[in-house]
C-alpha cells in the first residue's frame, strides 16, 4: 500500500463481499447486470448457489491501483468471445451475436423493475422534458449539419440526469457547486465527507454531436475547508463498482440497440428517428418524430437504479477500507 495513502483496498474481500451480493440478489432485476460482464448470455445458470467457484474466478481479476489519493482499478476478467468462419474458411469475431441476448436479458429485468408502481410514478414525476430540439438550417448546410443528428435537449437531458441523482442517491443531500464542478455529499467519517462530483461536460459536448452517453461521476471523499472549498482526500476516478462497470448497458450500446437495424449478414441500417421538412425559404426543418425518446428516458432511468445498487455496496466496501487516522494533512 502506498505510504502517503489512507485507503487500503483489498481486492479478495470486494470479491467475497460481491458474491455474496450477487447470491442475494439472483432474482431480482439486477441479474441483467450480471450478464453484461460476469455471466455467459448464452447459458442458464439457474441457482447461482452451485457456481460460487466460478463466480470468484471471474471475479478474482480486478485490480486496484492507488496513486496518493488517486484510485483506479482495472478488470482483466476475460470477456466472452464467438469465433467463426467466414466463406473461405478463415476465422472471424462473431460476438456481435451475444448482443441480442443482452438486450433479452435487460429486457426481462425491466419487466420486473417496471412492475413496481411506485418507480412508474416517480418516473412519470420527472420525464417531462422534450429529448430533442428542432433545428432550422439551410439547404446548403444540410448534410453538414445532419452528422450530428438527432439534435438533443441538452439542457433537458443534463436537469434529467441531475433530478435521477437527487432520486436514486437521496442520502446525498448536501449540495456545492464551484464553477461546473457540481458536488453532491453526504457525512462520512469524522469530519469527512462522501461525494459525488461531476462537471457534465463531456455529455454536453456529446449530446450535441448527437451521442447518448451516461455522466462521467467520481467519488470523492474530502473535508470541508469553506462554504465551496474543499480539500480532497481521495478521489475514485470512476464512480462504479468495480465488478458492475457499466451496471447496465451503457447508453451509448442502448441507443444502438434502438437506432441500428441489421438488413442483412452485411448490412445495417441507422435511423435515429430525424426528420427533414423543406420550408420554402430554402431553410430545412430538421425535426425528431420522438421515436426512441421514451425509451432513452426510462433506459436512464433504470440505468441510475442499478448504478445505486450496486455502488451502495461498493461504498459499504470503501467506508470500512478507509481509516481516517491514516492520513496526515
Amino acid at each position: 500500500m502506498n505510504k502517503f495513502s489512507h485507503i487500503e483496498l483489498d481486492e479478495k474481500k470486494l470479491a467475497n463481499q460481491t458474491v455474496d451480493y450477487i447470491l442475494n440478489n439472483q432474482n431480482s432485476s439486477l441479474i441483467s447486470s450480471l450478464f453484461i460482464n460476469i455471466l455467459d448470455p448464452r447459458i442458464r445458470y439457474g441457482d447461482l448457489n452451485k457456481h460460487i467457484e466460478f463466480l470468484k474466478e471471474r471475479l478474482s481479476h480486478l485490480e486496484f491501483i492507488i496513486d496518493y489519493e488517486t484510485v483506479e482499478y482495472k478488470n482483466k476478467m476475460s470477456g466472452y468471445q464467438v469465433l467463426a468462419l467466414d466463406n473461405l474458411g478463415r476465422t472471424y469475431d462473431n460476438s456481435r451475436i451475444l448482443s441480442p441476448l443482452l438486450y433479452e436479458k435487460e429486457n426481462f429485468s425491466k419487466e420486473i423493475f417496471w412492475a413496481s408502481e411506485d418507480e412508474e410514478k416517480v418516473y412519470q414525476n420527472i420525464c417531462s422534458f422534450n429529448s430533442f430540439e428542432d433545428k432550422i438550417v439551410s439547404e446548403k448546410k444540410l448534410y453538414h449539419v445532419l452528422v450530428n443528428s438527432p439534435f438533443f435537449n441538452v439542457k433537458g437531458w443534463i436537469l434529467y440526469y441531475q433530478k435521477l441523482l437527487d432520486v436514486k442517491f437521496p442520502e446525498f443531500s448536501e449540495k456545492i457547486v464551484s464553477g461546473k464542478i457540481i458536488i453532491k455529499y453526504k457525512p462520512f467519517k469524522g469530519k469527512y465527507f462522501l461525494g459525488i462530483e461531476t462537471d457534465y461536460q463531456s455529455c454536453k459536448n456529446n449530446f450535441r454531436k448527437g451521442w447518448w452517453e451516461e455522466p462521467e461521476y467520481k467519488l470523492i471523499i474530502f473535508e470541508k475547508l469553506g462554504a465551496k472549498k474543499i480539500n480532497k482526500v481521495v478521489t475514485f476516478e470512476r464512480f462504479a463498482h468495480p465488478h458492475f462497470d457499466p451496471p447496465a448497458l451503457n447508453f451509448a450500446a442502448f441507443f444502438g440497440s434502438k437506432t441500428m437495424f441489421d438488413v442483412s449478414e452485411n448490412e445495417t441500417v441507422f435511423d435515429n428517428g430525424t426528420e427533414k421538412e423543406f420550408l420554402d425559404d430554402g431553410n430545412v426543418r430538421l425535426y425528431n418524430i420522438d421515436k426512441i425518446s421514451e425509451g432513452l428516458k426510462r433506459h436512464a432511468y433504470f440505468y441510475y437504479d442499478m448504478l445505486y445498487l450496486t455502488t451502495n455496496e461498493y461504498i459499504k466496501f470503501v467506508e470500512e477500507s478507509f481509516n481516517p487516522v491514516m492520513y496526515q494533512s
